[in-house]
């Protein structure tokens, strides 16, 4: 719309509208009420001024209409942009009221907002005192389980000092059974070399005196076949002493019957 303007007090009105947070945080519940009835006493005045105006207007027009009856298009094009302003000037007021009321519906919402807004920011302060209580417990058990901790980290310490000490200790004690274990060794391996050589010198002795044991084996069974054979000479022999003493015997016997 060029050239088309509002009254100030229709403007002012519609600046109010722009920003209806800086309103609700600029003035309290009971302001904005009275803004309100002022606005809409404003709202009144420009109307029924808009009204006069509106209606001098139609006669101004009406005189021109009558004065211009002959000019043809262009008085019909004046008029209808006349029209058209007339009506876009209804639709501008019509705005205004709709935002009036959406100004009105907006601050109704903000207090209800800011209503809430202290409610959750009482509810917001018992949880952070809560949260500062709950913190503090925390602390407190944290500072226990610290002090436990450094107990149990002593006792560990006493512990692995202790057993550090054991552990030297049998370390030296598995040292020293490694070198009995070596010098055990040793003399295992040295008196199985003896043995060794030992059984070397037994097995020779004992071969040497199986073979003399052989020998003399041998020489007892020619030794047992002589006996036999001088036994067996005695025996033949005692039996022609036996034989000749008996005929000796005989003789005698003999002879001296003679």
């Amino acid at each position: 719309m060029d050239g088309l303007r509002l009254p100030p007090l229709i403007e002012e009105a519609l600046d109010s509208t722009d920003d209806p947070c800086d309103l609700k945080a600029e003035s309290s519940p009971n302001m904005d009420s009275e803004i309100t009835a002022k606005e809409r006493g404003v709202l009144e005045e420009n109307n029924k001024k808009d009204q006069m105006d509106q209606s001098q207007e139609k006669e101004g027009e009406e005189t021109k209409l009558k004065q211009e009856e002959g000019e043809g298009d262009e008085k019909k094009r004046k008029e209808e942009e006349i029209l058209t302003e007339e009506q876009e000037l209804e639709e501008l007021r019509a705005q205004v009221l709709q935002l009036l009321l959406e100004l009105d519906e907006a601050r109704e919402t903000s207090n209800k907002h800011q209503e809430g807004f202290y409610e959750l920011q009482g509810l917001l302060e018992d949880e952070r005192l809560a949260s500062a209580h709950q913190a503090e417990a925390f602390t407190r058990q944290i500072q226990n389980l610290q002090a436990q901790l450094r107990s149990v980290q002593e006792e560990m310490d006493s512990l692995e000092e202790e057993k550090e000490s054991e552990l030297t200790e049998l370390q030296e004690e598995l040292r020293v059974a490694q070198e009995e274990v070596v010098l055990l060794q040793q003399a295992a391996e040295e008196a199985a070399a003896e043995r060794e050589n030992d059984i070397a010198s037994l097995q020779e002795e004992l071969c040497r005196r199986r073979a003399e044991l052989q020998r003399l084996s041998d020489e007892t069974q020619e030794y047992e076949l002589e006996i036999t054979t001088l036994r067996a000479e005695i025996r033949m022999k005692s039996q022609r002493r036996e034989a000749e003493r008996r005929e000796g015997e005989e003789v005698k016997a003999h002879t001296r019957q003679l």
